[in-house]
């Protein structure tokens, strides 16, 4: 087995999902990029830059509850016959952020099956994401998958 890690900033939309009552759908985009992050007596700073590279979309189903948890299912795509279909781990949670005009949430999904390098692949990916009140995603992911 090969273990990747990958970490990619998605961003896009997410709303109801037309004809699906309760259900919202998420659709966003990410590409390759580098991401730093230095820490020095003067805090913490963190930048990410687009590098050459393939884009990556992400597309779910996004099933709330009451209670602010919530369950999800979709896909990512790498480009080039490269994908896996996911589905959560537990519940995820969102819920008011620090700033008033964002929702703030987190969720763990794992790999259910893949295409091409993801064929037979597992792995775990975990998201931490704000939306805004007009539905505009940010979508920080970490995966950690491994390869046949």
């Amino acid at each position: 087995m090969k273990q990747i890690s990958y970490v990619i900033q998605f961003r896009g939309s997410a709303g109801p999902k037309a004809g699906a009552d309760g259900v919202l759908e998420a659709h966003t985009s990410g590409s390759a990029s580098t991401i730093t992050t230095s820490v020095d007596d003067g805090g913490v700073d963190a930048a990410i830059e687009a590098i050459a590279g393939n884009g990556v979309s992400f597309d779910s189903e996004v099933y709330p509850n009451e209670d602010g948890s919530f369950t999800e299912s979709g896909t990512l795509d790498f480009g080039g016959g490269n994908s896996f279909a996911f589905s959560t781990r537990g519940t995820g949670e969102m819920g008011p952020s620090a700033d008033s005009n964002l929702t703030h949430g987190g969720i763990c999904w794992k790999v259910d099956s893949g295409t091409g390098i993801f064929e037979g692949a597992s792995g775990i990916i975990t998201s931490n994401f704000t939306v805004s009140g007009s539905g505009e995603v940010c979508d920080n992911q970490w995966g950690v998958i491994f390869l046949r």
